[in-house]
């Protein structure tokens, strides 16, 4: 009974509110009548922004954010919604939040008016209402996402920003008047998209047949019996059919549950499984790596009996590991391929070969406008390096409408899916000694990288950031404990990404605000790497809506030192508490707003080494 009480107790102050925001709307309404279907058309919009927040996966705390009414006004505090001068939500903008599962239904938000779920890790198909309730929609992007399905019949008049590229769509665009408004590129890198909006023809598709059965009352002989032996034996014959159906159906219902699972997994497995350059294995599934051989055939003449001469003299694969195994871009092509994930560089595949070892082959973006001769100089820098700590360069490739670069395959996962994938019950945290060991094999990688790349070549990572740290386990000297290894991987694009630099995680960093995205130093590396430090110490995720990671550390820690910034997972070693509060006096020293006040990166070296050496003892006595 005490806690139905203080359930009732804790939900009264959402009632005030919900009823306070109800009598602000009537009052700058200027005490206009609120009708029952109006209050009704808001408690929709905040039911469905609530099932769009607790059923998503995010880096963003929308729980803490999303509460209370959605809006004040035309103001709202809810991050990403936006609302009009009568209170209703008219937009949401939840680009690059890491959102993850299906798109949520939003048929309740009739007022929407723009959508922006864009750059996120949405899957499934587009809903239908989107196309059949959002009459006022005037913006949709969900571009850089993994939606699969056919496209919705958009039909809205007011539809000015429409945007669905690289998806995994297919089938006909739907010819409407809408939909052909806009060009073919919002509608690019997808699966197999066709029709008149994209300029492509459709293949004939085979329907089903309408019939296959044999109808009731066809000519095939029936044989009945006759007179009452023949009743008895339609009796017995019900009986005995009736008991053998009893059965069937008892069987088809044990086994449909695991012929489900099985079929499920089956095909999520296939459904994963690609050919760089064609059809799946044993499957008819079209993925979207298909047209990168056919891009580079077009480039090659291939097709129409001519071999450009032009195109043709690159288009074959640039090895750099002498030692490694030898394989060309045919044999990149035939081999089975799994979509690993998208990232804002491009797609990145797990590559079987056929006769050799696996490769990891990232298909980039945003780099039609880089001339050959600069891609090919960078890569050659990139495939001569060699480090621990640093994804090997394996191979590259170079076309005008395609580029590829083949890294060696690490087998372990991202440090940003050891830090926050599936936290919960059941999830095996990464403990202080492996986060340890990946910060000083991540700055020694970093140092590397610094050392050896020219002095015009800067940033020389421009990326870094927990997703693009690799962390795999290994043992020593054959040692039992398993150490772990990070490796940094996705560098050196920065210099080839001029008009683009502020996609990558370099852009953080204060000054190139300040300086409108101009040339980037060293030091912007150093700024990244302190992020990426914090993160380690305190498992939140460096999101620039959730306010400045740095300065929130500075502030919890301005007046004596304090655990409360600590992960909760390794909270529990308290005998490290120690190190592991110097480590974010190391971190916050690297993510200094001014560049000149970042140490170098020797110095950030010797000072991890200290933690890593010593038991934290003298910072727990304080």
């Amino acid at each position: 009974m005490n806690g139905s009480k203080c359930d009732r107790c804790k939900w009264r102050p959402w009632r005030w509110l919900v009823a306070s925001w109800v009598l602000a709307v009537i009052l700058e309404r200027g005490g206009a009548e609120v009708t029952e279907l109006d209050l009704e058309e808001r408690r929709n919009e905040r039911r469905d922004l609530l099932v769009l927040r607790d059923t998503l996966r995010s880096a963003l705390d929308l729980h803490s954010n999303w509460t209370g009414p959605p809006c004040h006004g035309e103001r709202s505090r809810w991050h990403g919604v936006s609302c009009d001068g009568d209170g209703r939500v008219v937009g949401v903008s939840l680009d690059g939040a890491q959102l993850t599962g299906t798109l949520p239904g939003l048929d309740g938000l009739s007022r929407l008016r723009a959508v922006d779920l864009s750059s996120n890790r949405f899957s499934g198909p587009i809903p239908r209402g989107y196309a059949t309730s959002l009459w006022e929609l005037a913006r949709l992007e969900l571009q850089d996402n993994l939606l699969n399905g056919t496209l919705p019949a958009f039909e809205q008049h007011g539809l000015v920003v429409f945007n669905v590229s690289y998806n995994f769509l297919q089938g006909e665009v739907p010819g409407t008047r809408a939909l052909r408004r806009f060009p073919a590129s919002a509608f690019d890198h997808n699966l197999r998209l066709c029709g008149e909006v994209v300029n492509a023809d459709c293949r004939d598709q085979e329907g089903l047949p309408s019939s296959g059965a044999p109808a009731y009352g066809s000519s095939s002989p029936v044989v009945r019996p006759a007179g009452d032996g023949g009743r008895a034996a339609r009796k017995h014959l019900r009986f005995r059919l009736a008991a053998w159906s009893v059965v069937a159906i008892c069987l088809i219902a044990a086994l449909v549950p695991f012929a489900a699972v099985f079929i499920f997994l089956h095909h999520k497995k296939k459904s994963q499984e690609v050919r760089l350059g064609g059809r799946a294995s044993g499957s008819a599934t079209v993925t979207a790596a298909e047209d990168i051989k056919d891009k580079v055939e077009v480039e090659q003449g291939r097709g129409s009996g001519s071999r450009s001469t032009e195109s043709g003299k690159g288009a074959e694969l640039q090895l750099f590991r002498a030692d490694g195994a030898s394989f060309d871009l045919d044999e990149l092509f035939r081999s089975t391929a799994e979509m690993l994930g998208k990232g804002r560089l491009g797609i990145t595949y797990r590559v079987a070969l056929q006769a050799g070892p696996v490769v990891v082959v990232k298909r980039l973006r945003n780099m039609s406008h880089v001339p050959r001769r600069d891609f090919t100089h960078t890569m050659q820098l990139l495939g001569k390096l060699r480090h621990e700590n640093v994804v090997d360069l394996v191979a590259c490739f170079y076309s005008k409408e395609e580029k590829l670069v083949v890294y060696e395959h690490v087998p372990g996962c991202s440090l940003f899916q050891l830090l926050h994938g599936n936290r919960g019950e059941g999830r095996t945290p990464l403990p202080w000694p492996a986060r340890l060991s990946v910060a000083q094999g991540m700055v020694r990688g970093l140092a590397y990288l610094h050392k050896s790349l020219p002095y015009f070549h800067r940033p020389p990572h421009g990326n870094l950031k927990s997703s693009n740290v690799l962390v795999f386990f290994s043992a020593p000297n054959g040692k039992q404990q398993k150490q772990a290894v990070p490796k940094l991987t996705d560098h050196g694009f920065h210099p080839l990404l001029p008009h683009h630099a502020h996609r990558l995680a370099a852009a953080k960093c204060p000054e190139f605000a300040r300086r409108g995205g101009r040339r980037l130093s060293s030091r912007a590396d150093v700024y990244c790497l302190g992020l990426v430090l914090l993160e380690l110490v305190t498992g939140k995720v460096p999101v620039e809506e959730d306010g400045d990671l740095a300065e929130w550390a500075r502030v919890a820690l301005s007046h004596e030192w304090s655990t409360d910034i600590l992960d909760v997972e390794i909270l529990g070693d308290r005998g490290r508490h120690g190190d592991m509060l110097r480590l974010t006096e190391v971190a916050l020293l690297c993510a200094a707003v001014e560049p000149d006040r970042r140490p170098k990166l020797q110095d950030v070296i010797r000072m991890i080494d200290d933690i890593a050496g010593g038991d934290g003892s003298e910072l727990d006595r304080r």
